[in-house]
């Protein structure tokens, strides 16, 4: 087992990273594609990358960074 404080491999980061974006383009197909919500939402291209998937990335990749330091920050402070 990993002592608290150590740095998570690169691959854990990635997976949890790409599990949200799953979860953002599970959200666009089910909800705002199938439910016509596109028609209400500027600069929104159905099927294609647009401002709003890259709304979502540039909030969920800094947002796993964020987690990821201030996890490592914590369990650091509770070894020492």
């Amino acid at each position: 087992m990993k002592e608290p404080g150590t740095r998570l491999p690169l691959i854990v980061k990635i997976a949890v990273a790409l599990t949200f974006v799953n979860s953002w383009v599970l959200f666009e197909e089910t909800i705002v594609d199938r439910h016509g919500l596109w028609r209400y939402m500027p600069f929104y291209k159905v099927g294609l990358f647009c401002a709003w998937d890259l709304a979502a990335l540039l909030i969920i990749v800094p947002g796993v960074w964020y987690a990821f330091r201030k996890w490592r920050q914590r369990s650091a402070r509770l070894t020492n």
